[in-house]
């Protein structure tokens, strides 16, 4: 069984992605979701990696066996995320119902003028949050991003919406001159986000406790925010059906700090902290959860990819 994310190859033909980009903003979000339903389809019959993977995550954040039903939603879920990205890229959000969780510590530091970060997962809709923050709020939004990674899907975010592509932070950077490109937006102002929940195979990485297992998830993010000094805020688009979202912000830290002798202990106390909340947010909305590959390492190539 695949371990590892960055092992799996696109599955996805750039023609494909150019088309359903352009059917959907053509025919609408109803006429598009129904031909999303032979898509998840196809995917069910001919993904046995993934529909194991699912089968295993709905297996830990169900609490019991799922069924073939379950599964389906699962595909279903992310595709239904993946089509309504195109909408909140071209900005056509007025089709649906998002409902936005912020505690007051999050006005504050959006109201503040000051750079913060913003940790993301692969939990429903990231474009859903970085409509809230940037139209509702008026918070420039810079992404951290490996540009060598998702090609496609980075050729289309640049046709949808230009002006998002132009403040990506390019990820492969190493070392100080990531760590300057990130102060430089952080010091106008600008929230920058990133994501927290996946590892790559040769990646520094901290074993944390998740949803009964152990995950390995980056050490990165941490260091980063050990260095920029700057208040961390976590943010999960959680999908509900139909045309609903709810967006969760909560303030993690104003400032993620670590004594020089404990810093690895430090820091990986910060990455538990942080898998305890993933987890909470993942049991909330368990069809949400769009990491589909072997993310415990404990995944079985004997296991039916259908039970």
């Amino acid at each position: 069984m695949t371990r590892h994310w960055d092992e799996q190859r696109e599955r996805s033909t750039t023609f494909m992605l150019y088309w359903l980009a352009s059917a959907a903003l053509i025919f609408g979000r109803y006429i598009i979701r129904i031909v999303l339903l032979p898509i998840v389809g196809y995917f069910l019959l001919t993904s046995p990696r993934a529909i194991r993977a699912s089968n295993h995550a709905l297996r830990r954040l169900l609490g019991r066996e799922p069924t073939r039903r379950n599964v389906a939603r699962h595909f279903y879920s992310y595709a239904t995320c993946s089509l309504d990205r195109l909408y909140f890229l071209r900005d056509r959000h007025k089709q649906f119902r998002i409902d936005t969780h912020r505690p007051q510590n999050v006005l504050d530091i959006a109201n503040s003028g000051r750079g913060c970060l913003l940790l993301v997962a692969h939990i429903g809709s990231f474009e859903c949050m970085r409509f809230i923050g940037t139209a509702h709020r008026k918070l420039p939004l810079s992404i951290l991003l490996d540009r060598e990674q998702g090609k496609k899907m980075m050729g289309l975010l640049e046709r949808l919406n230009p002006a998002l592509a132009s403040q990506l932070i390019d990820a492969s950077l190493r070392g100080p001159e990531l760590v300057l490109k990130l102060k430089e937006s952080l010091e106008a102002g600008r929230m920058v986000c990133m994501m927290a929940d996946r590892a790559r195979e040769n990646e520094r990485a901290f074993e944390v406790h998740f949803m009964n297992g152990a995950v390995r998830m980056p050490e990165g993010p941490w260091g980063l925010a050990t260095a920029l000094g700057v208040p961390v805020i976590l943010g999960f688009g959680l999908y509900r059906g139909s045309n609903r979202y709810d967006v969760h912000f909560e303030l993690f830290a104003e400032k993620i700090t670590s004594n020089r002798r404990t810093r690895s202990q430090d820091l990986h106390a910060w990455a538990q902290r942080y898998a305890t909340r993933l987890e909470h947010y993942a049991r909330l909305a368990p069809y949400n959860w769009f990491n589909f590959y072997d993310y415990w390492g404990d995944e079985t190539t004997s296991a039916s990819p259908n039970t």
